[in-house]
């Protein structure tokens, strides 16, 4: 009896679901990713009257909700609220002067600047609280992302390597080797992602775990057969997918197998097209930041 009435409810209910348009594979499917595909909501032009000169980076504290520009024009490092509101400004006084990029973890900020052998250690209040170095290891740091842990991850320009320190600035390890012009780095869960924009073995995408062991390279530059131009920066989203910053070609957007889902910011509206972006990250509420370097702004997406 048990059986039979269970059979008819379980009936009932896909009798329902039925009539409304529904499927099997919808009602029992996993959760997956949404559609890539970005839409321009707004714009981060400078900080009150002081317009962006050169922006060059940026890094979302997802733990404070806030946004850090790097202008290299300007010499500062501009803090925002996420709606674009300005709170703060990083300059000489910190000892800032040609940033590159930034970086959060915990209550330190790192910038890393042009030139300089070393990255830069500031407190929440914007006050010298250190520097990260290598030693007698030729260092010439670049771009940098962070990991759930609150690890560093710092582009070594000089050797083609990324060096990796724990949120108490205490290295760890190094990951990748003799990679010719090492741009960007993206981590995500277990993976990172380096991005070089010229590379003799022809792949400018080289993937590694989080120990440092290579896994895989794949994509090339137009000349050799890929899709890219010049790769200058990577961001892993929350669903695994890898962002691509092409400074002549947008955006491109990749799952963890590699292939490639969509590409964006090359074509379209004016207001919609990126030109020259340089740099990305994301929010915890689905909003994406882009560096929009040549329109001197940070271009905000849905």
């Amino acid at each position: 009896m048990r059986y039979i009435l269970k059979k008819f409810v379980l009936l009932v209910v896909l009798s329902v679901f039925f009539l409304n348009g529904f499927s099997l594979p919808t009602i029992f499917a996993s959760p997956v990713a949404p559609s890539v595909s970005p839409r321009f909501k707004s714009a981060i032009k400078g900080f009150y009257r002081d317009r962006f000169v050169s922006p060059t980076g940026i890094f979302i504290d997802r733990e404070h909700d806030e946004i850090y520009v790097a202008d290299s024009g300007r010499g500062e490092v501009f803090i925002f609220d996420t709606s674009g509101t300005p709170l703060f400004r990083l300059g000489r006084s910190s000892g800032i002067t040609l940033p590159l990029d930034v970086a959060v973890s915990g209550d330190r900020i790192y910038v890393s600047q042009e030139g300089r052998p070393y990255v830069d250690i500031l407190d929440q209040r914007g006050e010298p609280a250190g520097r990260l170095t290598m030693g007698d290891t030729p260092f010439l740091p670049g771009r940098m992302d962070t990991d759930d842990e609150g690890n560093l991850y710092v582009i070594n320009k000089k050797l083609g390597v990324c060096h990796v320190f724990d949120r108490d600035g205490k290295f760890l390890r190094t990951i990748g080797e003799d990679l010719t012009s090492l741009a960007g780095v993206g981590v995500g869960r277990d993976r990172v992602y380096l991005i070089t924009p010229f590379y003799r073995r022809g792949r400018v995408i080289h993937v590694y775990g989080k120990d440092g062991a290579y896994i895989r390279s794949f994509e090339g530059i137009e000349a050799e057969g890929g899709t890219l131009v010049l790769p200058t920066a990577a961001k892993v989203d929350p669903f695994g997918n890898l962002w691509v910053v092409d400074s002549l070609r947008g955006v491109s957007i990749y799952d963890k197998e590699g292939n490639k889902i969509n590409a964006f910011g090359w074509a379209g509206p004016v207001y919609e097209r990126l030109l020259f972006p340089v740099d990305i990250d994301f929010d915890g509420e689905g909003m994406i930041y882009f560096v929009d370097k040549e329109n001197k702004r940070i271009s905000v997406f849905k």
